[in-house]
């Protein structure tokens, strides 16, 4: 006949249950106070020698992309040589083993378990003698391993059921791990998204706040990056006698690097332009600026005009960038200016020829970037040179509105792709 239980064990039971129900605790108040992931890591460690009354504990964290182990916290005596330890590939020693299998492993007595390596004992005159080792597991990814261990001299041993108590302490401590790790994440991406907005605003500061005003022409200018920034430029440097340049540009590359090159790009015209005021003689006098600065293969398309508003003629250069847009009165639209030139930065002492063209009233020039031409559409077609000329040339709209009017017919026309690169368009018109 089966006995019962007296009222020792029962009493056992219980203690052990509050045991339980204390980790548990401690283990909820990890997850809502410690999102800090180096504190989090040393708490649980800390937590888990408490809890199961060992001499030490260390935690390993899986490298993801190297697929090997590495010891971030170990609590003993000896815990920095524990850290400087070399890293342990999968099923090497009882650590690489847990974390090849994904399940938790008790070990009596280490000197006589296979998978032990003793030359750390040797080095450190630590003697380890019983083991419990655990997977921090997250869904079924193994996110390291969690050690606990008892000096052999004392003569302790861990028990089946200290094994499970460890089990779920680590299954919480995983899970704690993850929810720190996604808020570094996000803090991560608040930060770049704080930043990114900075430099937006920054790069919006190089840029014209206003289109130029004049009795005999109507402007409009608008850049649109694919990023939060981008490459694209446009300027209107104002000079004496009613003469006005205007430079469109594109840097190689997207983001923070190719707009930092565009935001020094605009210095360097304004600079240039103010004792070289010829578009031919500007663009060879910045690209041997840029091509004296090296930038890593960085390179800039751009079109220079000087713009004389009294005898209503444009001056044009073009260094590698597609063709000025002239539509007429009469609404034929030519193609003008076209690469007399490489691109900026890439060969240093180059000529770049230059083109005036007479403007009469209602004519219209249009600069663009290729990024208004190159749009994909989701099969696999582009907006291309020939549908722009067609908006062009039936367009009755002033300037400003043509251009909102092109932005958004090419967003429509690219929205199941959504394939953007940076887009920007200047016009103007002889009223």
């Amino acid at each position: 006949m089966k006995k019962i239980a007296g009222p020792e064990k029962k009493l056992a039971q219980c203690k052990e249950q509050v045991q339980q129900l204390r980790t548990c605790y401690q283990i909820a108040s990890l997850l809502n106070s410690q999102l800090n992931l180096p504190n989090l890591l040393d708490s649980i460690m800390t937590i888990a020698k408490q809890v199961m009354n060992a001499d030490a504990s260390s935690l390993l964290l899986m490298d993801r992309e190297k697929g090997d182990l590495y010891f971030q916290v170990a609590l003993s005596a000896v815990g920095d040589q524990v850290k400087s330890l070399p890293r342990m590939k999968l099923g090497e020693g009882i650590a690489g083993t847990v974390a090849e299998t994904g399940k938790a492993l008790i070990v009596k007595d280490a000197l006589k378990h296979p998978r032990f390596n003793p030359e750390f004992d040797k080095k450190t005159g630590f003697q380890t003698g019983s083991i419990l080792c655990a997977p921090l597991l997250y869904k079924g990814e193994v996110l390291g391993v969690c050690q606990v261990i008892h000096r052999r001299e004392k003569g302790k041993t861990f028990s089946g059921k200290d094994l499970s108590m460890f089990q779920l302490f680590c299954n919480s401590a995983a899970l704690a791990i993850q929810n720190a790790r996604m808020h570094e994440v996000l803090m991560r991406k608040q930060r770049l998204e704080k930043d990114m907005a900075f430099a937006k605003s920054v790069q919006e500061s190089f840029l014209p706040a206003h289109v130029p005003q004049h009795e005999g022409f109507s402007f409009a200018a608008k850049t649109v990056p694919a990023q939060l920034v981008g490459g694209d430029f446009y300027d209107f440097i104002p000079f004496a006698d009613d003469l006005l340049g205007v430079v469109v540009g594109d840097v190689s590359g997207k983001g923070v690097s190719a707009a930092l090159h565009m935001a020094r790009l605009m210095s360097d015209f304004r600079y240039v332009s103010q004792s070289h005021r010829e578009p031919g003689d500007a663009l060879g006098r910045v690209n041997n600026i840029l091509c004296e600065r090296g930038r890593h293969g960085m390179f800039t398309t751009a079109v220079y005009l000087l713009l004389d508003m009294k005898r209503k003629t444009v001056t044009a250069a073009n260094a590698g960038h597609p063709s000025l847009l002239l539509r007429t009165a009469e609404h034929r639209v030519e193609m003008k200016a076209g690469a007399s030139g490489a691109p900026l930065g890439i060969v240093p002492d180059l000529g770049y020829a230059q083109e005036e063209i007479p403007l009469h009233r209602g004519d219209r020039v249009l600069l663009y970037t290729d990024g208004v031409i190159e749009p994909i559409n989701a099969k696999g077609r582009p907006f291309g040179l020939s549908q722009l000329i067609k908006l062009f040339e039936k367009d009755e709209s002033p300037p400003e509105v043509f251009i909102s009017h092109l932005e958004q017919t090419i967003h429509r026309f690219a929205m199941d792709d959504g394939r953007f690169d940076d887009m920007t368009c200047v016009e103007f018109q002889a009223l």
